[in-house]
């Protein structure tokens, strides 16, 4: 029964897509670029710790990483391509990790040295200036990728997609940092670290990051004019920004004998409406097609 039948394998259905040597050359560029600043953002957060808060701290950041990417993976079955997701992800841990590092770096001197209050400081540093560093130097790599992949691109979701794998990378690096640190006080600050960051919090970087590069994406694939395509993603940028700088901002607002509580509050419902919108988007052109 069904003897003339084909099989087709996911390497085949790899092998067919249509390939783009600008995406190939860019994504090369970013993860050659990226692997050597990762590396070094890895052995700083890591150099004189501990080996086994070392790994418990790698790991913790890994398993909210990989149910990110297993997720991703599933519904855009790794589109444009398995290069572009690699060189997004790797862009994230490290081009846009030390991007940030050193930009933030730079800002935080500036604003100390300008004689704000300590409070102020913070304030400006984690609400205005640290989204401003963070998601430029994520967005430079999603814009990379987008623009190289124009060709290949056949709906805007597939924009958000690469802007969540940039998060994703991000907060990996980022967030082992934050683990490393918090394993000062033991598990339960690990716990703790890892419930604000994987849980309530979860994957808000990729949910910034993926705001403008759906919005890119639909620039690229949607505008009919270069003034509405810039203006989209100016929007896009704009919404990452805000995204961003509220996330951080709940820290300043909440009361502290209910912060979780606060921040899940408005965090996770944002996670499930992001969510929701990105499968939609990836269904309905999934729909498309089989109609």
């Amino acid at each position: 029964m069904g003897g003339n039948r084909k099989e087709t394998s996911v390497t085949d259905v790899l092998s067919t897509r249509p390939r783009s040597w600008a995406l190939i050359i860019c994504s090369v560029v970013l993860i050659a670029v990226s692997i050597g600043a990762a590396i070094y953002e890895l052995t700083t957060a890591l150099e004189g710790v501990p080996s086994s808060d070392a790994w418990l701290a790698v790991g913790a950041s890994t398993l909210s990483a990989v149910v990110g990417l297993v997720f991703l993976g599933a519904w855009t079955r790794m589109k444009p391509s398995v290069l572009a997701w690699l060189a997004a992800f790797a862009w994230g841990t490290g081009g846009a990790l030390i991007f940030a590092g050193f930009g933030n770096g730079f800002l935080d001197s500036a604003v100390e040295d300008s004689g704000v209050a300590g409070s102020t400081a913070d304030f400006v540093t984690s609400v205005l200036t640290g989204p401003v560093v963070e998601e430029t130097g994520k967005g430079l790599g999603v814009l990379a990728l987008i623009v190289a992949a124009r060709k290949l691109l056949e709906r805007p979701a597939q924009g958000g997609v690469l802007g969540a794998l940039v998060g994703i990378g991000f907060a990996w690096g980022e967030d082992v940092g934050y683990y490393v640190s918090a394993l000062e006080d033991g598990m339960g600050g690990l716990w703790e670290s890892f419930l604000v960051r994987a849980i309530l919090g979860a994957y808000a970087h990729a949910i910034f990051t993926g705001v403008f590069g759906y919005a890119l994406a639909w620039a690229v694939l949607r505008a009919n004019s270069a003034v509405s395509g810039i203006l989209a993603g100016v929007g896009g940028y704009v919404g990452a920004l805000a995204l961003h700088a509220q996330a951080n901002g709940v820290g300043f607002l909440a009361p502290e004998d209910s912060w979780n509580l606060t921040y899940g509050a408005i965090e996770i419902p944002l996670f499930v409406v992001s969510v929701a919108l990105l499968v939609w988007g990836l269904r309905r052109h999934r729909a498309t097609l089989e109609a």
